[in-house]
């Protein structure tokens, strides 16, 4: 058997140390590293060390008896969170720590969530109960109420013999898989691995979430929790299936080569075999810094090959193919600011490889505005990767202060045409958009005959709809929630050539925009704030001038903890302030919830001025052909020339 499981918690939760002990426990380590003392296996990166956070996913490959395991130990802090969102993606189990002294924290529920979407079992583990001030079953009542009834205390399961009693509820569950479990419980003949084959179905339908507790810092309950793990957490890997498998990072040695990291799905993989017509140089086994190299690989297994040089994070590959949509988006954007002595293209480059490494950070660089600029999910993001291009590339940069991330949709549907018709060139394209659900970015289909426009064409058209980010017309910010329906569209037998309908499209995207009821959109962060009782009053104050919306709050133990959503435009510095007026008593955790009608959006086009017209990157005219030279015609205008329309 092969199997992956991640480690996963809020940040200072316990993560590394727990890692740590695993590995120990495994045999891969002969003695336990830290965080404080800068040598944990897992954080193997120089930043990582000092800084004393994780910052990249890294895995750790150790053997137990037959089988084979495979452990990713993945950032905690927000600010990193696309990192570990891309990790989910070769994990065939997650567990879950959980403070004993903090409980549920933002970036648990966080966890949770992205969890649920990516339907991973899951094991609990609550950490810390070695501090006075843990209490495992309050913390396990609150997961169970916030998360899951089915969130159960498997801490029996370290007892042996006599000692070994069975809490009836969960044998009625197990019941639920096989039925004979209960009859074998009520006549005392029970054993370990019956109930056994009757968990591990549950738990990887995520019908039962295994739960115990202990201190990774001592060790403590991490034997039993260990066995408890190993003996209900089962995996079936094909190896004689087609190829399958899904890129969850990309990474360059310390030669610079880049290397892809797969989790095969399915069948094998051999070196000199292609992927996308490329051809595996190698196949590398990695634990830690060090890796092995293989000649061949199969399913289950985490690879990093190099060689491959065109997928990124969330690409498919053979019967896995296709790519991944994330849960997690950057709110913020950041100005590169660099040396203007350093060559321009020194600096693309770099920040190409760093793309490459980190989807998510979507370079931008406008031309218009000589400006390069990077989505941000955090100022700790942004630190950590100036220290990066630093240490890695030798430059010195910096980032202007975070700006909220705006986007933009519709109201209502509207028609939009564009026609390209320069001499010996022609397309012309007609849509409709229309708005979509919110969170659902651009969607495409067709209800163009193909008797009006051939399939080939109509699937350039779709090509050129979701290849592009398309910029709306009041603030220029990237157009999310909108269905792009091609209704009509002309071609030339002579003249039509390739280029020729990404212009149109471009063009009838942007005159429909002109004509549309824009709305402009901003991310809301959904918070949880802990403060003293007497704080209450003043952070509920704040909520109603920074325009956020809250639940009543939750007392308990002198503590208060208020829960709900708010602008990230209000909310991005609320933390300092937080600090500042509870003297380091209140706490608050952020996380992206979803982008909502701006509160403010008068003053954000004020303060943007964005001129539509004036983007000559993002034209709404349409180019038509007279006397034998081409014609601008303005978008208001251009209707009258169409030629799908007369």
């Amino acid at each position: 058997m092969k199997l992956t499981f991640g480690i996963l918690a809020h940040v200072d939760a316990g993560k590394t140390t727990f890692s740590e002990q695993v590995l120990y426990h495994a045999g891969l380590i002969r003695h336990l590293g830290g965080v404080d003392s800068k040598d944990s296996f897992m954080d193997c990166n120089e930043i990582e060390r000092q800084r004393g956070i994780t910052v990249f996913s890294e895995q750790a490959m150790f053997q137990k008896g037959e089988d084979t395991y495979f452990l990713i130990d993945t950032p905690g802090h927000i600010d990193f969170s696309s990192e570990m969102e891309r990790a989910l993606e070769a994990m065939d189990y997650g567990i879950l720590i959980v403070s004993g002294t903090d409980g549920i924290q933002g970036h648990t529920e966080t966890i949770w969530k992205l969890l649920e979407q990516y339907q991973l079992p899951v094991f609990l583990f609550i950490n810390k109960l070695d501090r006075d001030t843990a209490d495992y079953s309050r913390v396990l009542q609150e997961l169970q109420s916030r998360f899951s009834a089915r969130i159960c205390d498997l801490s029996f399961w370290s007892g042996g013999g006599e000692e070994w009693e069975i809490p009836e509820e969960l044998v009625i569950l197990a019941a639920e898989e096989r039925e004979e479990l209960l009859e074998q419980y009520l006549n005392g003949s029970l054993s370990r691995e019956d109930l056994a084959m009757g968990l591990r179905p549950m738990i990887q339908k995520r019908r039962l979430f295994p739960c115990m507790g202990g201190s990774a810092a001592t060790g403590e309950g991490m034997k039993a929790f260990l066995d408890l793990f190993f003996s209900l957490a089962r995996t079936s890997y094909e190896e004689q299936a087609p190829l399958g498998g899904r890129v969850y990072k990309v990474r360059h040695d310390s030669q610079g080569e880049r290397i892809t990291f797969l989790k095969l799905t399915g069948g094998s993989l051999n070196v000199k075999e292609f992927i996308q017509e490329e051809k595996v140089h190698q196949i590398r086994m990695y634990s830690g810094q060090r890796y092995t190299t293989v000649q061949k690989a199969s399913a289950g297994d985490l690879i990093g090959v190099t060689g491959i040089s065109s997928l990124k994070p969330g690409d498919g590959i053979g019967e896995d193919s296709g790519i991944s949509e994330r849960m997690i988006s950057p709110a913020l954007r950041a100005k590169v600011l660099f040396d203007p002595s350093v060559p321009l293209r020194k600096v693309l480059e770099v920040f190409s490889i760093l793309e490459a490494e980190d989807p998510s950070l979507s370079v931008e660089w406008e031309e218009s505005l000589k400006q390069l600029s990077i989505r941000s999910l955090g100022k700790i993001q942004l630190e950590i990767l100036a220290d990066t291009v630093r240490e890695r590339f030798g430059m010195e940069i910096s980032f202007g202060a975070p700006e909220v991330l705006y986007k933009e949709t519709i109201a209502q549907s509207v028609d939009g045409f564009g026609h390209f018709e320069p001499l010996r060139h022609y397309a012309e394209v007609a849509i409709r958009l229309e708005p979509g659900t919110p969170g659902s970015g651009i969607r495409f289909r067709s209800e163009c005959h193909v008797d009006r426009l051939a399939v080939n064409y109509q699937s350039q058209v779709r090509t050129h709809v979701l290849e592009k980010r398309h910029k709306g017309v009041l603030t220029g910010a990237e157009l999310t929630d909108v269905e792009v329906v091609l209704v009509d569209g002309r071609s030339h037998i002579k003249h039509t050539e390739g280029g020729d309908f990404r212009e149109a499209l471009y063009r009838a995207v942007r005159q429909g925009l002109m004509k549309a009821e824009s709305v402009l959109l901003e991310p809301y962060y959904e918070f949880i704030i802990s403060v003293p009782e007497e704080y209450v009053g003043r952070v509920m104050a704040d909520m109603g001038k920074y325009h956020g919306e809250f639940q009543p709050p939750v007392l308990f133990n002198g503590q208060a903890q208020i829960q709900g959503n708010g602008p990230v435009s209000e909310l991005m510095n609320y933390g300092e302030e937080l600090a500042g007026f509870s003297k380091g008593r209140g706490t608050v955790s952020f996380r992206f919830s979803q982008y909502r009608p701006c509160h403010n959006p008068d003053e954000v086009i004020a303060r943007l001025q964005y001129h539509p017209d004036a983007d000559l990157e993002n034209p709404s005219y349409s180019v038509f052909c007279s006397k034998g030279a081409a014609v601008v015609v303005k978008w208001d205008e251009a209707e009258r020339y169409m030629h799908c329309l007369r």
